[in-house]
């Protein structure tokens, strides 16, 4: 195994995904940073109700940061009527996907006709580990787009949920790579895609700003219900590591 030889130069933040606010709570009971809401049954950004969307916020203290999936496919009217109730929802962020985007100019102009709606809520860019089996632009493609269009967040999840992590569609030095160019155009890099507990010494070797999960702090996998205890013994890990790599 590799050793470790990252400097931790920021706090690394904990993103878990919930689908109701008796999730949302168990999450944030469990240590996570960012509740973030979708429906897992519709995809990998599978876009959550407005009800639920305000369901979750309204359970949770004013403080707590909350995200929401807006969809895979950002050309969508649902993403765009989602985006246009993200401020008044009390959203921090949204997380558009960039299925169906053929070059760096349509995902520019769609990034930037979603941020035009979103009331000051930062806007995430999607892309897609798995990208070349989906037809989708590669990270490094979203990446540009997203810088392109003045958003501060980029993410990396999987599209297809087969319980192939991003680990086994990109190496750690692809991942690395993107990761450098996002901090050297100002911009937040958040990781996910079946992340597993399994996979901690890769994240902190990649060094992203946001790390999110699902699958891994579920009973009964992605479909399941998250569990505090899960959560805490996921974050519990995160936050050891990142203690022995800040001495």
């Amino acid at each position: 195994m590799k050793q470790l030889k990252t400097k931790i130069l920021f706090e690394m933040r904990v993103l878990v995904s919930v689908v109701d606010a008796s999730e949302a709570l168990e999450a944030l009971a469990g240590g996570a940073d960012i509740i973030d809401v979708k429906d897992p049954s519709r995809g990998s950004l599978g876009a959550p109700s407005k009800h639920r969307v305000l369901e979750v916020k309204l359970a949770l203290p004013p403080t707590a940061t909350v995200s929401a999936a807006l969809g895979d496919d950002p050309r969508s009217r649902e993403v765009l009527s989602l985006a246009r109730e993200a401020s008044k929802l009390g959203l921090s962020y949204i997380k558009a996907g960039s299925l169906g985007l053929k070059s760096v100019e349509e995902a520019t102009e769609v990034y930037r006709a979603i941020k035009s709606m979103s009331g000051g809520v930062e806007v995430v860019a999607v892309a897609y580990a798995d990208f070349s089996e989906c037809g989708c632009l590669s990270p490094m493609e979203v990446l540009e787009a997203a810088y392109k269009s003045d958003l501060g967040v980029f993410m990396i999840d999987t599209y297809k949920k087969d319980g192939r992590s991003t680990f086994d569609h990109l190496s750690e030095d692809y991942l690395v790579e993107v990761r450098r160019a996002a901090l050297s155009r100002g911009m937040t890099m958040a990781l996910a895609g079946s992340l597993k507990l399994r996979h901690v010494e890769k994240v902190f070797r990649v060094n992203p700003h946001i790390v999110g999960f699902r699958g891994a702090v579920c009973e009964g996998g992605r479909l399941g219900r998250v569990s505090r205890r899960r959560v805490e013994e996921l974050v519990s890990k995160y936050r050891v590591l990142s203690l022995s790599l800040c001495k």
